[in-house]
This record gives structure tokens, sequence and C-alpha cells, in this order.
């Protein structure tokens, strides 16, 4: 059995942690524009903040799309026999 290189490890553990927090950022940044511009404007006169939030809601999903990746790199990276 091969033993993944120290290099290999950093980086797997690095691209995890970094891909968690983006999942968790993208998943807040959704959460925030469907709870609170969507579903709080529900009856407001002003709803604005609907066109204006639409930038968060792609933020949230590039973030989502780079957490998964980096997981994805991360469980690559951290199995044995892994090619570069």
């Amino acid at each position: 059995m091969t033993d993944v290189p120290w290099h290999h490890k950093f980086l797997g553990i690095l691209a995890a942690v970094t891909g968690v927090v983006a999942l968790f950022v993208g998943g807040a940044a959704l959460k925030w524009y469907i709870w609170d511009i969507v579903i709080q404007q529900v009856g407001e006169p002003d709803r604005s903040m609907l066109f204006w939030g639409i930038p968060i809601v792609f933020i949230g999903l590039a973030a989502i799309a780079t957490g998964t990746g980096l997981l994805w790199l991360a469980r690559r990276r951290l199995s044995p026999g892994s090619r570069d």
C-alpha cells in the first residue's frame, strides 16, 4: 500500500477546509436572499431588492460550485494511489 505524500495531505486538508467554508458562505448567501429578500418582501410596495439582490444569488452559487470542486480535489488528494 502506498502512503500519501505530505504535500498531497497538506493540499488535501487545505482544500477540504476551504471547500467547507465556501459551502457555508454559499449556503448563507442563498439563505439570505431567499429568506430576507424574497419571503420578507411579500406584500411590500417597493420590491427593488429582488432585482438588486440577484448578484448575491450568483455569488452563492459560485461559492457552492467552488466548495464542491475543492472537496472533490481534497478527496482525490487524500486518497492513496491518486495521480497528480
